[in-house]
């Protein structure tokens, strides 16, 4: 029981990836590696493995799934001396509280993986993890282009809305688990993309290579071996910056949603902040009228869903010159499978309250404005008690940006630009009507990160 004490308080800096291999030479690759913790298919377990593993001070998860037998497969982890289990997919009750109990009596760490409709905000888990969610990018769609969103942007597919949400709703680190779609090969800058979506809204994405990247990276391929450092910089880079996972909001924009509307991803969350609106989750679990008090513009999307009591607080919390927005009448429409997590594009209600938010914000700025970001998500936060505030950019194109401006509310003498395995450059600042305004003329290529004190 003192090794999962251990582990459960390493929880919160464990940085994973599912590793593709069982070879203990393999873990020469993560030397200098942010990477401390491994999840590994059956053909991966071996003892050998797990021990030199431990000695490096690496956590070694065997993936345990439904097919087959898991209860033997968890038996086997703890005979191998794992540090835990991921239970992924989709289990029923019985056989998770099996497979649980049997890790739980080895004295084993285990995390839940499965479908965002099965996630538990009331569990005090260190980690909610699920392996459903969007590959982060720009939407590629039939034919090869790219496909434009109701913003007038390329959209990108993003779990943006989702990992802020969960982040809002619990002191739990989110994992976001999903893998690079299959017979695929991407650049690099694909992976380095899924890094950046995740780690600027909070959470971790569990790194998952195609397989011949992973082929080429183990057989020390020169070209390989540089895009394993890349997105080991990326890593690092995040890692570095810990404090960044546990900013608050800096926007004035709140969303009042619950976890049926919050699981869905390219829904109303994800097109404001295709258009760069500081916006931030008001779980209904935590809405009072601190939790608004902050936001200038409150969005319920479903105010027929919404309770009575909490209908109350958001209305007083949005008077004296504040500007609440509802959505329409709910269409008709069949209810979605609990295993649905993608937003449908064919319901117009989540467009029409974009367009009736979007026309209650005009140009101003509640929080930053951002220009020259076609093919980027950002995310504005707060750290030290609102002494320093953090712009995150990631880029989702496949060449760098460069010439973005932006305005962020507020007078601030200083803002440094953050790049994975590069210096920090300090960035020219000048007053704006509505505060600092900041040029960036050096190359983002995916990740950078602004710091304004």
């Amino acid at each position: 029981m003192l090794a999962a004490a251990i582990a459960l308080a390493m929880y919160p800096d464990w940085v994973p990836v599912r590793w593709p291999s069982g070879d203990p030479k393999s873990l020469d690759l993560l030397n200098g590696s942010a990477i401390n913790c491994l999840w590994l298919e059956r053909p991966q377990w071996s003892p050998e493995f797990a021990a030199a593993a431990a000695a490096k001070g690496i956590a070694t998860l065997g993936v345990i799934h439904r097919d087959g037998d898991p209860i033997e497969a968890a038996r086997a982890l703890a005979k191998d001396k794992f540090t835990g289990g991921i239970i992924e997919g989709e289990f029923d009750d019985y056989s998770l509280s099996i497979v649980t109990g049997t890790l739980a009596r080895a004295g084993m760490t285990y995390i839940e993986s499965g479908p965002r409709s099965r996630l538990r905000f009331d569990t005090g888990a260190p980690i909610l993890s699920t392996s459903q969610g969007m590959w982060p990018g720009i939407h590629i769609a039939a034919g090869g282009s790219a496909s434009a969103g109701p913003t007038a942007n390329p959209w990108i597919d993003t779990n943006t809305g989702f990992v802020r949400f969960v982040r809002a709703s619990t002191d739990s680190t989110a994992w976001i688990a999903v893998t690079p779609p299959s017979g695929t090969a991407f650049p690099v800058q694909r992976y380095v993309q899924a890094i950046g979506d995740a780690a600027i809204n909070g959470g971790r994405w569990v790194v998952a290579l195609d397989d011949d990247l992973w082929k080429r990276i183990l057989a020390r391929e020169q070209n390989a071996l540089k895009d394993w450092a890349r997105i080991g910089a990326a890593l690092r880079f995040f890692e570095d910056h810990k404090e960044w996972r546990a900013a608050a909001p800096a926007g004035a924009i709140a969303i009042v949603e619950d976890y049926d509307q919050a699981r869905f991803s390219g829904g109303l969350f994800d097109m404001l902040a295709a258009k760069h609106m500081p916006v931030f989750p008001a779980p209904y679990a935590k809405v009072n009228a601190g939790a608004l008090r902050d936001a200038r513009l409150t969005v319920n999307p479903e105010p027929e869903s919404t309770p009575a009591a909490l209908a109350e607080t958001i209305q007083s919390a949005t008077q004296s010159g504040k500007t609440l927005i509802s959505g329409p009448p709910p269409t008709k429409k069949a209810a979605p499978a609990e295993d649905e997590f993608v937003f449908d594009p064919t319901d117009t209600r989540v467009d029409t309250t974009w367009q009736r938010v979007s026309a209650a914000v005009g140009r101003q700025n509640l929080g930053a404005r951002l220009f020259n970001v076609s093919s980027m998500l950002s995310n504005l936060v707060s750290l030290r008690g609102q002494r320093q505030r953090v712009l995150h950019l990631v880029n989702y194109s496949d060449y760098p940006a460069t010439g973005i401006t932006a305005r962020v509310l507020g007078t601030w003498r200083r803002a440094r630009l953050y790049r994975p395995g590069e210096d920090p450059v300090d960035l020219e600042i000048q007053k704006s009507d509505d505060g600092t305004e900041f040029s960036i003329d050096q190359r983002i290529v995916t990740i950078g990160s602004v710091v304004l004190e």
